[in-house]
């Protein structure tokens, strides 16, 4: 991959598409749509977060989705789905632009 991996970590909003399994199918960013090509890896996260305390309780849990995605044009991002833990909540689920990992060479 050329130009590296930068950090981005920007709201975004997701089109989700796909059967049986939802998948990102694009994204947008800064006022640009971005076609989703390929979903190149996904895994989840259910940790806890830095701030976890040696008896962390469930809802300090951190609920991600992550996806490694290819755009139409060639571009490698990561993204995730930030579920919430509570769900009495909806608004805090939100999808986040986590990182740019560049293009990959030719």
């Amino acid at each position: 991959m050329d130009g590296g991996s930068h950090f981005i970590g920007a709201r975004v909003e997701v089109t989700l598409g796909g059967d049986p399994i939802l998948l990102p199918v694009s994204f947008r960013w800064e006022g640009r749509e971005y076609a989703v090509a390929e979903v190149l890896a996904r895994w989840f996260d259910y940790g806890f977060g830095p701030q976890a305390r040696p008896s962390p309780k469930w809802w300090q849990r951190r609920h991600r989705n992550y996806y490694r995605v290819r755009t139409a044009d060639g571009e490698v991002f990561e993204l995730y789905f930030d579920r919430g833990a509570n769900l009495k909540h909806p608004e805090r689920r939100v999808w986040i632009l986590y990182r740019s990992l560049g293009t990959p060479a030719h």
